[in-house]
């Protein structure tokens, strides 16, 4: 009887495939940079969403924020320094929401430091009015 000298083995070599996978690895993480920062965002009208026809100013907070970084409550102009103060002095007298309105065209620092503001002084839950696709102004 002939004896063999090698027996045959059923293990799949995974260093080509850990070489492939970390090569793969590489390259996404150099180009997921570069992918989001090449956009040019511009949020489009929606009819998604809660709705929300009517805003009672007594019961929530509505602030706008104009295309040149104005703040105003109400039609009244508020520095970014005294919106805390305002908010959290809102929030005390029992308005529970606070909503943002802000044009198209403002910075996105500005908006960011207002929900910042915001959330600092209490309102953890701050939603954002866009225009709907029928024209109007509503709420998603």
């Amino acid at each position: 009887m002939i004896k063999t000298r090698y027996k045959q083995f059923s293990v799949i070599n995974i260093t080509n495939l850990v070489d492939v996978t970390l090569v793969l690895l590489v390259i996404f993480m150099l180009t997921s940079p570069v992918m989001q920062r090449s956009a040019d965002v511009s949020p489009p009208s929606s009819n998604e969403g809660r709705i929300i026809n009517n805003l009672d100013p007594l019961e929530s907070l509505i602030l706008e924020i104009d295309a040149y970084g104005n703040l105003s409550v109400s039609g009244e102009m508020v520095l970014m320094e005294d919106l805390r103060a305002l908010a959290e002095a809102a929030y005390s007298s029992g308005r529970s929401e606070a909503f943002v309105r802000a044009d198209r065209d403002v910075r996105y620092e500005v908006v960011a430091n207002a929900l910042t503001k915001l959330g600092s002084s209490g309102y953890l839950n701050v939603g954002l009015i866009q225009e709907s696709g029928a024209g109007n102004s509503e709420i998603h």
